[in-house]
């Protein structure tokens, strides 16, 4: 008899390791639900909870009793003509979004460094694309949105566009005010499809970033990422009119929905409307206070959104996210590790720094505990050799749409051989994690010398076997 449990042990040791989750999920393990009476009994009777479409409470692909009524409140909350849960994540919804708001063969812009999702999406339904450029950061290390500048650039590039995919606020927490040349396209009457799953907390209080929902046709939130709801539970807000969105919803998430989600979701909804002002205002007062300090060591930085405004770009910056980014010649992922160290569970290491997701739900001493940790660290554990990291900027050229590259025959071949080819593959180099060629895109003598450049850093580049990469055979 095998008694093993590999997965439930391995869960249940991280529990009693009692680390400071400063990642996801936005319930920060349960912590959230602590808020009040009906969230306590919630987290203290979920195991039995877990129940099926049974007695009123309704059907998830037909809602017409509590679960319509939950999801009526949501729309009323944020503003949006439809509400919906969503039980296998934003990347259903941004399945189901892209699948409503276009048909076959439409041209769409989309973002360059977009969620996998998204170009899953992209291939599915067989869309053409035109790419809007990422930016990047050099000074900081990270990845920017795209701007008013960069769209436009793309449009011009379009020959008939139907509409535009953007992700609002990126996984960093910073974002653009589009809002021109958003209703712009409305005018024009483009479907807007926004990823801001990393936003669902936006517009609860003056002192975050504005929603973007009401400019939106669709916009995709994880409120598992931010807001007190289980991994999975995501929102799809809904502005067209004309939209079957509900036959894609129903497509693209489980027959057998999770009871347990959709309450939490239906929780999390209760948190912002009856809390998230003032607890949100709790929160960025102390996180900015702590900023000061951890700063004032002269260690890492923790951003503001001041730092992001050097150029003439504007750019917004989620205050209940910690940008924390080191010297030159420093590594984001030894400072992962030294965190996790004294357990503190960031969200994720860049080049030179980590995000961390603040909560209303850490406290000052969670906050004194990472001043300590900070104050404590060696730098010189974190030296890495200086790999001088830069953004290459190339000018690319589609050859195929990814549907057309998805189910193509290729073969592998050594890079230098590969110039004037299709790709097959994603080529991106991590950090700084923006593909330098998406599928479909011609591999040119730039695009080799920035393989190489970025090799000669030992920078890993997804899409690079050893000295060889695919390429489309075109029959």
């Amino acid at each position: 008899m095998n008694n093993k449990l590999p997965l439930l042990e391995e869960l249940l040791k991280y529990h009693k390791e009692k680390k400071l989750i400063l990642s996801m999920p936005g319930n920060k393990c349960g912590i959230g639900f602590l808020k009040d009476d009906i969230g306590r009994e919630f987290l203290n009777k979920m195991g039995y909870l877990d129940i099926t479409e049974v007695g009123n409470l309704d059907n998830f692909h037909h809602a017409e009793g509590v679960i319509k009524e939950a999801q009526d409140l949501l729309a009323d909350l944020y503003k949006a003509d439809r509400g919906y849960f969503l039980v296998n994540g934003s990347s259903s919804g941004n399945l189901a979004s892209i699948f409503s708001a276009f048909n076959e063969g439409d041209e769409v812009l989309v973002e360059r460094n977009c969620h996998k999702s998204i170009y899953n999406a992209l291939i599915l339904r067989k869309l053409k694309v035109v790419y809007i450029e990422s930016d990047f950061d050099l000074e900081n290390g990270i990845i920017l949105p795209c701007n008013e500048i960069d769209i436009e650039k793309a449009l011009g590039k379009a020959e008939n566009p139907k509409g535009i995919i953007l992700t609002s606020p990126n996984y960093y927490g910073v974002s653009c005010n589009l809002d021109d040349i958003l209703k712009k396209l409305k005018s024009k009457g483009l479907k807007i499809v926004v990823d801001a799953a990393h936003g669902a907390h936006y517009g609860f209080n003056q002192k975050l970033p504005k929603s973007i929902v009401e400019l939106a046709d669709y916009t995709v939130t994880s409120a598992h990422k931010t807001l007190p709801a289980l991994t999975q539970g995501a929102y799809l807000l809904v502005n067209d009119p004309s939209s079957n969105v509900e036959f894609f919803i129903s497509a693209f998430n489980t027959t057998s929905p999770s009871y347990l989600i959709m309450s939490s979701l239906d929780y999390a909804r209760h948190y912002l409307e009856n809390y998230a002002e003032q607890d949100y205002s709790k929160l960025i007062d102390l996180a900015q206070s702590y900023k000061k300090k951890i700063n004032s060591l002269n260690k890492v930085k923790v951003l503001s959104q001041n730092d992001l405004n050097s150029s003439k770009k504007s750019y917004e910056l989620d205050e209940s996210r910690y940008i924390m980014t080191l010297p030159s010649g420093y590594s984001g992922n030894k400072l992962l590790d030294y965190l996790l160290e004294n357990k503190i569970q960031s969200e994720m290491s860049f080049s030179r720094g980590v995000v961390l997701i603040l909560s209303p739900f850490n406290t000052v001493d969670d906050f004194e505990k990472l001043y300590r940790a900070i104050m404590l660290l060696d730098m010189k554990k974190l030296r890495e050799e200086e790999k001088n990291l830069e953004y290459i900027k190339l000018t690319r050229k589609k050859i195929l749409e990814p549907f057309e590259v998805h189910n193509a025959k290729y073969r592998e071949v050594n890079l230098f051989e590969a110039i004037g080819e299709i790709s097959k593959d994603f080529i991106v180099p991590y950090p700084p994690g923006i593909p330098i060629v998406l599928p479909g895109e011609e591999i040119t003598q730039e695009v080799i010398d920035a393989i190489i450049w970025y090799k000669s850093k030992f920078i890993s580049i997804l899409g690079v076997h050893r000295n060889s990469i695919k390429i489309v055979l075109v029959e």
